[in-house]
């Protein structure tokens, strides 16, 4: 991700629209009895600004993969025509191995993303959190490992690359391979459906043990990985004007990640989702903005 400065009003509209979608989620949680908890710069902007980082616009949350999975199940009939619960299942256009509950009848297409199709409203992140290794060892080949696979499926579902903000030399061999493998997957008739069974098996294999720690397959998830017992109690903290749950241990998990949390990074260190084009629910209006 990149940084877009926003117009104060513009971002304001963008943050009410993200937490009208977090109220229906919590609602749902709240209404079947599963856990969720706010994760990323959600989690470190309930702790340092009780909202959101001032310049971030979006929201993410985790679940417990049996908490996840079954709000799946239950998530798009309580969600009626408003909202939709977007998934490689769901979206055949989708390309993420997390789900995204978005507001339809709204616009929010970022930079990256201007060349795929599928829904592309309004949206909070929801990430499954999986049980792994406690041989450090093993951990970091299997993240590894799953990390890799839930590369290939957006590669396979996404032409224009997804890399991320890099050096001009390591961007053009990241753009390059890019193009290479979702070519050659395309050429060769590689199936999604079948890429995907394989990496949610990766994610799920551990998920009888009795490991301690969890982790989500982000491109980060090394850093991201949590302790089982960081989460065996959950918080109440505000964020804006919305209780939200957050871990118990979300000091310790802030400060594996972030450091000295409760300072602001310099602007150059800032980001955001650089959206291009805009529309609000119950407007006509598509509001495009110039690339940065």
């Amino acid at each position: 991700m990149r940084y877009r400065e926003y117009d104060e009003e513009l971002l304001r509209r963008i943050k009410d629209s993200e937490k009208d979608i977090l109220r229906k989620f919590i609602l749902i949680c709240e209404k079947y009895n599963l856990d969720y908890f706010v994760v990323f710069g959600t989690l470190l902007g309930t702790i340092r600004h009780e909202g959101f980082i001032p310049w971030d616009d979006d929201i993410d949350v985790g679940m417990l993969r049996t908490d996840y999975e079954k709000f799946l199940e239950v998530a798009q009939k309580e969600c009626g025509e408003e909202y939709f619960i977007q998934t490689i299942n769901t979206d055949p256009d989708y390309h993420l191995y997390f789900a995204k509950m978005r507001m339809n009848n709204t616009v929010f297409v970022e930079d990256s993303l201007q060349k795929t199709t599928g829904n592309d409203g309004f949206y909070i992140d929801i990430f499954p959190y999986d049980v792994i290794p406690d041989d450090d060892i093993v951990m970091k080949k299997y993240i590894k490992k799953s990390v890799r696979l839930g590369m290939l499926l957006s590669i396979s579902k996404v032409r224009e690359p997804q890399i991320g903000t890099y050096g001009k030399g390591k961007t053009m061999v990241l753009t390059l391979i890019w193009y290479v493998l979702h070519y050659t997957m395309k050429i060769f008739g590689k199936s999604k459906n079948n890429l995907w069974k394989t990496t949610k098996a990766s994610y799920v294999k551990y998920q009888n043990c009795d490991f301690k720690r969890l982790a989500t397959f982000s491109t980060n998830a090394e850093k991201w990985i949590i302790e089982k017992s960081e989460i065996q109690q959950l918080l109440n903290r505000k964020f804006e004007d919305i209780i939200v749950k957050v871990p118990r241990g979300y000091d310790s998990i802030l400060k594996r990640c972030y450091g000295d949390y409760m300072q602001l990074p310099p602007e150059e260190q800032r980001s955001n989702h650089m959206p291009v084009k805009i529309k609000f629910r119950r407007e006509n209006e598509v509001i495009v903005l110039k690339e940065v």
